[in-house]
């Protein structure tokens, strides 16, 4: 049956790809999503007039459905806990930030990569 949940949340694989001596070094965790009302809104820009309009406003955009994740850790060992200040720190490294966007809209647009 199905039941229509206003709130939903889903698990998806994000994979990060790092630089790393010419090739790229891909890290992968669990985020925890909220589903957009409207898939409009993962297409959602609004009026940018530079590269930092641009990258704030996907920042933005990115923090309202990210909500948490799994598989984190923090140097010397542990799991870094879901905080929105831990959310926008790791929105501000460029691999991260494309790969949460790649993620999302995977899992929401069914937009996938071709290998």
């Amino acid at each position: 049956m199905f039941v229509f949940d206003p709130d939903y949340t889903f698990e998806w694989p994000v994979k990060v790809s790092y630089p790393a001596a010419g090739r790229d070094d891909v890290r992968e965790f669990t985020g925890v999503f909220r589903m957009p009302e409207d898939e409009l809104e993962i297409y959602e820009r609004g009026e940018q007039v530079s590269i930092t309009d641009v990258i704030s406003a996907v920042r933005g955009r990115l923090a309202r459905y990210w909500v948490g994740w799994h598989g984190i850790e923090v140097r010397g060992g542990g799991e870094l806990p879901f905080s929105e200040e831990a959310r926008d720190k790791l929105l501000r490294q460029r691999p991260v930030r494309e790969a949460v966007d790649r993620a999302l809209s995977e899992a929401v647009l069914g937009l996938r990569e071709k290998n």
